[in-house]
C-alpha cells in the first residue's frame, strides 16, 4: 500500500496545526516551545520590523508557520527516505 504525497502532506498540516496550538496554549514547557518556535522567529522578526501582528493575528502566525515548517520537514524526511528504498531495491535487482 502506497500513501499518495499530497494525501499524506494534507493530514500532516492538520496534524502539526492542532500540534502547534496545543503548544501555543502550553507555552511553559520546552517540547511546546520546539514546537512553536519557528512561529515564534518569524514573529519577532515581525517585532522588529514594526510589523508584529497582535491579538489573534499573533497566534494566527505562531501556528501557521510552526505547522507550515514542521510539515515541510517531515515531508522531506518521508521523500528522502522514499528515495533512499527505491535506490535500495534498484541496487539488489542488479
Amino acid at each position: 500500500m502506497r500513501i499518495r504525497l499530497r494525501y499524506l502532506a494534507i493530514a500532516l498540516l492538520i496534524l502539526t496545526g492542532i500540534t502547534a496550538t496545543v503548544a501555543l496554549t502550553h507555552m511553559n514547557s520546552f517540547p511546546a516551545f520546539i514546537v512553536v518556535a519557528p512561529g515564534y522567529l518569524v514573529q519577532a522578526s515581525l517585532f522588529e520590523t514594526h510589523r508584529a501582528l497582535g491579538g489573534f493575528g499573533y497566534q494566527v502566525t505562531m501556528v501557521g508557520v510552526s505547522a507550515l515548517v514542521w510539515t515541510l520537514i517531515i515531508l522531506a524526511l518521508v521523500v528522502a527516505v522514499r528515495l533512499l528504498r527505491r535506490f535500495v531495491r534498484r541496487l539488489r535487482r542488479a
